[in-house]
């Protein structure tokens, strides 16, 4: 393999380590240029470094305790300090050592764990698409592909011009493909086509010494409403997305909350000092209060500029200001009492004009079932135990399990399948849910539902029917997988009880409309 044709980087770092603290904090006061373009690689680091800071601190808490030598304390202490410092430099290396874009190459990094210098002269395409891996290493080559993922998914795929030989610490061998993980994977793919689309990159012969990188003129940035934001050395914004700084104080309301808790339920204060903290602290959850309301309307107001409906705008403002791990429990709960009031109005998700695919398949009698008992064991239990606060507390949350239950039992009838404006639209579950162009269907058939198994190229809709509508598209249309992820296939399998009539939909569609 030519010596062009090699990524160099590097293994885990404990002296990157040690200097993340510092970065981290010159960083965030403005103190240090950033060269090139930055690609943010993951956000909410600042809980796994509370966590890892509020442990450290317990564990240096009991040694001291155990211990009886002075020396022996003092020895332990510097100890835990020095090891609570390294640990805290690798969490804080996950946002202070981000993707980079600068001197004609691309920065691969994954904290102070992996590195890698990736020339832009071997990149062909860049795209944006999420995928899962199951690798247990921060960094792995398998099968031509190199992963870098966070918690286990990757958004941006960097595709080489030919094989280039990877040699990054543990992680070597041939790489035809590069699969990383952005905190906004638009902005990162915008960032790496605006350096190759502002000139070829020039190869480096065997042996030449290295040029000095020379500007190259970038192109005019967009104005107007939903342009995107950018700022320097940072890949831009889209129009939906907070500034940097208010999405790392979303997670000060938790953590102002956790540490109440924590304080109060360990007897550590008095009932008077407790009451004072609590004070303290819902004055500055107030003053947050207001910080985000006033994002939340600036959110607002710029994503109907962008063009979008006011159910949408106002609920990407609203997710846009919470965390994702509290923005998914507002998503699933929303969709859990959304569904149980359509089905209590006699109303459904389909919208104008949206032609139904057949009739929707059923969940079964299981979901039904585990309702009527769990609502029964609810209204029962205060009965036959007594009003106490524990029995009420058990009471409520059966009540909650059997709401869950019933809209389970009632989501295939309010979430149908449908064709509308040229789009296939797909419901399943409480909110799953996968859109495509009519046009991208080359070809529908029918099959037995009972045997068929989703696949890496092909996706089963879940569902309970006796047939199945089998879907084979001319492109491929990214389908959910685990953990929020998604994937390509180009066949999907929609069991249906009238499949047969669903296929009519397909055939019978106007020519414009088939590939």
């Amino acid at each position: 393999m030519a010596g062009a044709n090699v990524i160099g980087g590097g293994g885990v770092s404990v002296v990157a380590a040690l200097r993340a603290p510092v970065r981290g904090v010159l960083r965030v006061f403005g103190r240090r240029g950033v060269e090139g373009v930055s690609i943010p690689g993951q956000e909410g680091a600042g809980a796994g470094v509370f966590v890892v800071v509020f442990l450290s601190v317990v564990e240096i808490a009991l040694v001291d305790a155990l211990l009886s030598a002075p020396w022996a304390r003092v020895a332990a202490l510097l100890a835990g300090l020095a090891v609570a410092y390294v640990m805290v430099g690798f969490a804080v290396a996950l946002v202070a050592c981000p993707h980079r874009l600068a001197a004609g190459k691309l920065t691969v990094s994954y904290g102070a764990a992996f590195r890698a210098e990736v020339p832009l002269h071997l990149v062909e395409e860049v795209a944006e698409r999420r995928a899962m891996t199951g690798q247990s290493r921060t960094a792995e080559v398998s099968d031509g592909v190199l992963w870098v993922p966070v918690m286990s998914v990757t958004n941006v795929v960097l595709r080489l011009r030919e094989p280039a030989r990877l040699e990054a610490g543990r992680a070597t061998g041939a790489v035809r493909e590069i699969r990383i993980h952005a905190a906004d994977p638009g902005a990162a793919v915008r960032a790496v086509r605006g350096a190759l689309a502002a000139g070829p990159v020039p190869r480096p012969s065997p042996g030449a010494p290295q040029p000095s990188p020379v500007p190259r003129p970038s192109p005019a940035p967009r104005t107007g409403p939903g342009a995107p934001r950018t700022g320097p050395g940072v890949a831009g914004e889209s129009a939906g997305q907070v500034p940097r700084w208010l999405r790392r104080l979303r997670w000060a309301g938790l953590l102002v909350l956790l540490a109440e808790v924590v304080l109060v339920a360990s007897g550590l204060l008095d009932w008077r000092i407790a009451a004072g903290v609590l004070a303290v602290t819902e004055g500055v959850l107030l003053v947050l209060g207001l910080v985000f309301g006033a994002a939340f309307v600036s959110g607002y107001r710029r994503l109907r500029r962008a063009g979008l409906g006011r159910r949408a705008a106002l609920g990407g403002a609203f997710f846009s200001l919470v965390p994702p791990p509290v923005a998914e429990i507002v998503r699933h709960e929303l969709s859990v009492w959304g569904v149980l009031a359509r089905a209590v109005a006699f109303r459904t998700q389909q919208e104008r004009g949206e032609a139904r695919l057949g009739r929707a398949p059923g969940p079964g009698w299981a979901p039904a079932a585990a309702a009527v008992v769990l609502a029964a064991g609810a209204a029962g239990l205060p009965a036959w135990l007594g009003p106490a606060p524990v029995v009420l507390a058990g009471a409520l949350v059966l009540l909650y399990a059997a709401a869950v239950a019933a809209a389970f039992a009632v989501a295939g009838r309010v979430r149908r399948h449908g064709v509308c404006g040229g789009r296939v639209v797909l419901r399943w579950g409480l909110r799953h849910m996968v859109v495509f162009p009519l046009a991208a269907v080359e070809d529908a058939g029918i099959a037995d539902a009972a045997g068929q198994r989703s696949s890496e190229s092909r996706f089963v809709v879940p569902g309970r029917a006796a047939g199945a509508l089998v879907l084979r598209l001319g492109s491929p249309v990214e389908v959910p997988a685990r953990m929020g992820a998604l994937r390509p296939v180009m066949t999907i399998v929609v069991p249906l009880p009238d499949a047969a009539a669903a296929r009519t939909t397909f055939l019978e569609r106007p020519e414009g409309e088939s590939r």
